[in-house]
């Protein structure tokens, strides 16, 4: 019998975060349109910490992950699809269905951004609204050495980035 590799827990995934840049939108704002908390932001007007002056902008980044969003499908949809499942208990099934499904957003780099854009998509009319008051809106994929090196991104995939007005960036780390 052949041993199989397991998958190394070490190497780093790739991660893919939104970065919004505005004149003067208040980030909590962006968040509530969004749905997601920011790891990092701040609003234009305020001090800038360790320099002098004021930000001249609203910046706002969050990862973007299978888990940073509430589930896009509802529960009790799992539920009355688990409890067809002759012989498991609801409860049981209707949990495995939520991991199966969390598990296929982050399978490679392609699931990740498919799966953000088309949340993105769901707010089209925010993320024009930015992009006509001259903010910009970008996704950006960070890959560490050792992370998945081949990812195709579909013509689909860009037609949708255009449509939304979205940047892709990529970053390689050493």
């Amino acid at each position: 019998m052949e041993a199989r590799q397991l998958p190394d827990e070490s190497v780093a995934q790739p991660q893919v975060s939104l970065r919004i840049r505005h004149p003067t939108i208040d980030p909590d704002e962006i968040s509530t349109a969004i749905g997601v908390r920011p790891e990092h932001c701040f609003k234009s007007g305020d001090p800038a910490r360790g320099r002098r002056g004021l930000h001249t902008q609203t910046y706002w980044l969050a990862h973007i992950a299978p888990g940073s969003w509430p589930e896009p499908v509802d529960p009790s949809f799992l539920e009355t699809i688990a409890a067809r499942q002759p012989g498991r208990s609801a409860d049981t099934s209707a949990d495995s269905f939520r991991k199966a499904a969390q598990s296929a957003r982050s399978r490679s780099v392609e699931m990740m951004l498919f799966y953000g854009l088309q949340r993105l998509n769901a707010r089209h009319a925010f993320l024009e609204r930015i992009q006509s008051d001259g903010g910009d809106v970008s996704l950006l994929l960070s890959m560490e050495h050792g992370s998945p090196a081949d990812f195709t991104v579909p013509v689909g995939m860009l037609r949708l980035l255009v449509k939304l007005g979205i940047t892709l960036e990529f970053k390689f780390d050493p």
